[in-house]
């Protein structure tokens, strides 16, 4: 005991216990300055773990697996249905067209061959150069290159109209049973989902192809052609009387009606009637912008999957609806009240 007590007073241990007691206070000192010590989440003095947690970083790439998959499943039918609306609307307004495109095709080529005649024969009041020219009794008249250019922008308008309408067509048949066999699983398979974005691709290349055509000369033509029927008719020369009173006994109207008449409905313009006839303005851009629809729909559900789903508007809205459902109280989906049988016994009370 007395040894013990020795080697405990003894200077040897003091000193040894003193480096212990060093040793331990430098580590523990290191441990505190390290960047893993629990002091540096200790903010504010409260005692409380504050800080720390992962940080979310947000994605605005959609998953393009997803995409082509959303396109697989819409897009053949967003297709198919511009194409049966495009061909209804080209067959309604060509079939509309076709009844003034003929007598105005022969008006025109009557007029030209009226225009070839005077400028061969030199005629004074016929202009002598390539140019509109009004003559000494302040008429206009056309030259045989305004009139060409007539002939063909009418000849080419009325023949893009049909072809795009037979194309149309042929291409909703074709396509209405694939992408129906498609939807209902009749096929399926890594294969047919190739075969199946060549026809979707070809589809689109259509569409673009179409495009081109329909802002040239279709829609170039439906710009024109009221300028152009007043300038055949009323303000400019040369005129085939023959075929105007040809066209006015067919159509049952006047080029030049007396108002007091038109007011009465005894008479009824030519001009008027003969421009609701020609294919309109606005049709043609409403073909257009549907010709334009599969890329804008594959436009939007990219955007939608990037940008638009996760705006704070739309969110905001899309958690609103489905509270509502949440809410909502589903309607019984059968009847519960049995009438009782036919002869069955009330019981009195």
């Amino acid at each position: 005991m007395i040894n013990t007590m020795e080697l405990r007073d003894s200077p040897k241990s003091n000193r040894s216990s003193q480096a212990v007691i060093d040793a331990k206070s430098d580590s523990s000192e290191k441990g505190s300055e390290s960047p893993r010590s629990l002091r540096d989440y200790h903010r504010g003095g409260s005692g409380s773990l504050t800080g720390g947690g992962a940080i979310v970083l947000a994605n605005n790439k959609p998953d393009m697996k997803k995409y082509k998959q959303k396109l697989d499943s819409r897009l053949g039918v967003v297709l198919l249905m511009c194409l049966v609306t495009i061909f209804v609307i080209l067959g309604i307004y060509g079939t509309m067209h076709s009844s003034v495109h003929d007598e105005l095709t022969v008006y025109v080529n009557r007029t030209h061959q009226i225009a070839s005649e005077l400028k061969n024969a030199m005629d004074e009041n016929y202009p002598k150069e390539n140019q509109t020219n009004i003559d000494k009794h302040g008429r206009v008249w056309m030259t045989v290159e305004e009139l060409e250019d007539y002939a063909y922008l009418i000849e080419k308008t009325n023949s893009t109209v049909w072809n795009l309408f037979f194309w149309n067509l042929v291409l909703s048949i074709f396509l209405f049973p694939i992408v129906l066999a498609i939807h209902l699983g009749w096929i399926a398979g890594n294969g047919a989902k190739l075969a199946y974005r060549v026809v979707l691709l070809i589809g689109l290349l259509f569409c673009i192809a179409q495009f081109l055509h329909l802002v040239h000369p279709v829609f170039w033509g439906a710009v024109r052609f009221p300028g152009m029927l007043d300038r055949l008719f009323l303000e400019a020369y040369p005129r085939d009387q023959y075929h105007i009173d040809s066209i006015q006994r067919r159509f049952a109207c006047e080029f030049k009606p007396h108002d007091t008449l038109v007011q009465l409905d005894l008479q009824q313009p030519c001009i008027p009637k003969m421009k609701n006839s020609l294919l309109p303005t606005y049709s043609t851009l409403l073909l257009i912008f549907i010709d334009l629809f599969p890329f804008l729909f594959g436009a939007f559900i990219y955007a939608w999957s990037a940008w638009i789903k996760n705006s704070n508007v739309v969110r905001t809205a899309r958690q609103r609806v489905e509270l509502n459902n949440s809410r909502r109280v589903p309607f019984p989906t059968h009847n519960v009240y049995t009438p009782p049988e036919r002869n069955t016994k009330l019981v009195e009370v």
